[in-house]
């Protein structure tokens, strides 16, 4: 009998096609020296995530976020970086006036968003972009308030369920896969959430934002950030608790005590010879009476005895760079290790490619915030406010513009440089550089007015150049000119 023939025997499926063996790419073939890898042929990827697989892995994840500061650094980066103050909305319809008077409305209602009134919105995108990373993906549920009025509700991840496909009230099946119900082409019709009595309620798909990083056309949910993270950074902490363990069991050891010969009694304990009479050559002095004598710590050994200071060698410089390795492999996909963790092996060159990176990481970011979030978000509470008489229909008014934190920069001083030269030729909106700092641009300019009106009239007040209460080192100020005023003003006094 032929291999292939005792292949089909035991695998009457088998065609050595099928299964990639004998084929042009080695990494089709098999290889008894290589595992299998686990898994189905290729398919859509909700068949890959099911509900269970994508439930241990937000546990675990979870986990990780609670007792690992690994982990938490890689999220806590994510969120810092990507959200900062908050992603800023900027109205760009063709009306100006509107524009402010809408950004103004929306500002009002950040402040309490959240059904709950314990969160701002710029503190909902910051938890919302802490559950991407954590548990893959984020639910905001758009509702109102006891007053009526538009609120987000924070949805995680967990309270979206159901398994498989769950049959409807009429006994058919309704096409819900994971929490989330489809229509006939295939969109989300409505999404199923877990009341905390183990209930459940649909909610319409049109009211709800699914918040997440998409990898594939064909998933239904998605798996947390760090989820190929997940065994590195446990084993991680495992191989640190034993390490840990290991170190202070040597901290406990002073002394070795190395012998040559048998003082071993017939019972099998330890025997220290006695000490004989004085001037027995065998019998070492009393360390006690030396102690008194010379001071300082004396110690009695035996003849063939050796007491040697123990030295650990744990943690050794292998381990250590072990769990670098492993530490550098689970932040690939999420943070550059070197800027998650340590920058001390990079310089440079080097540095600028690593925070490039993650700069890049923290736009695409800003990205999803921006489509999925913000953007749904104003074409709710705008809509509303505009429905309700609060603000006037124009056109356009949907259309918005976000302003993200300042980019991470090794190079503060000669940003700060380039970005000055840039709002003074108008290669950039001086409004987008208050709004990078934090800061409204209608306001600062009201209150720079009110700045320069104070220095013009305390001029005019004390009969003093403008420089001197502006600029007063800045050169240029005629103190003869001071002093004939001065001069001037004392004499008209006198008259």
């Amino acid at each position: 009998m032929t291999w292939k023939q005792a292949m089909h025997s035991w695998f009457p499926t088998f065609t050595p096609r099928a299964w990639g063996w004998g084929s042009a790419y080695e990494s089709a073939n098999h290889s008894a020296r290589r595992g299998q890898v686990p898994g189905a042929g290729p398919g859509d990827a909700r068949r890959d995530l099911t509900p269970g697989v994508r439930s241990e892995l937000v546990r675990r994840s979870r986990y990780l976020m609670k007792n690992s500061g690994f982990a938490r650094e890689l999220v806590g980066s994510m969120a810092i970086y990507s959200v900062g103050d908050g992603l800023r909305v900027q109205a760009q319809s063709g009306d100006a006036g509107w524009n402010a008077q809408a950004v103004r409305y929306f500002k009002r209602w950040s402040a309490r968003c959240e059904v709950t009134r314990r969160f701002s919105f710029e503190e909902c995108q910051a938890l919302i972009c802490r559950g991407i990373d954590t548990d893959g993906e984020y639910f905001v549920h758009k509702t109102r308030d006891a007053a009526g009025l538009p609120s987000l509700q924070l949805l995680e991840a967990h309270r979206i369920g159901g398994s498989g496909s769950v049959l409807g009230a009429a006994g058919v099946d309704d096409g819900t896969v994971d929490g989330i119900g489809f229509d006939e082409h295939g969109a989300p019709a409505f999404y199923r959430v877990v009341e905390d009595d183990g209930t459940t309620r649909d909610l319409p798909a049109e009211s709800v934002i699914h918040v997440f990083e998409p990898e594939s056309a064909s998933a239904v949910r998605n798996a947390p950030s760090l989820q190929h993270s997940i065994n590195h950074i446990l084993d991680e902490m495992e191989l640190l608790a034993l390490e840990k363990h290991a170190v202070k069991d040597h901290a406990d050891k002073s002394f070795l005590l190395k012998t040559h010969r048998e003082l071993l009694k017939e019972d099998g304990d330890f025997s220290v010879p006695q000490a004989g009479g004085a001037g027995d050559p065998g019998v070492p002095s009393d360390p006690s009476a030396l102690q008194r004598i010379t001071g300082g710590k004396w110690i009695s050994l035996q003849p063939e005895e050796d007491a040697t200071p123990f030295v650990s060698a744990r943690p050794s410089p292998t381990f250590t760079g072990f769990l670098r390795h492993i530490r550098q492999d689970g932040s690939m996909g999420v943070l550059p290790y070197e800027f998650a963790a340590d920058t001390r092996e990079i310089t440079g060159a080097g540095i600028r490619l690593v925070v490039a990176k993650a700069d890049r990481r923290f736009s695409f970011r800003q990205m999803i915030l921006i489509q999925r979030l913000i953007k749904q978000v104003w074409a709710y509470v705008i809509g509303d406010a505009i429905d309700a008489g609060e603000l006037e229909p124009v056109e356009g008014w949907h259309r918005i513009a976000c302003v993200c934190p300042r980019r991470v920069t090794v190079d503060a001083g000669r940003e700060a440089q380039q970005n000055r030269a840039d709002v003074e030729v108008g290669l950039k909106p001086i409004s987008d550089h208050y709004e990078e700092n934090g800061a409204d641009f209608g306001e600062e300019l009201e209150r720079r007015g009110a700045d320069a009106r104070l220095i013009l009239d305390t001029a005019e007040k004390y009969r003093v150049p403008v420089d001197m209460l502006w600029r007063p080192s800045g050169g240029g100020v005629d103190l003869a000119a001071i002093a004939e005023a001065a001069a001037g003003g004392a004499a008209g006094g006198g008259d």
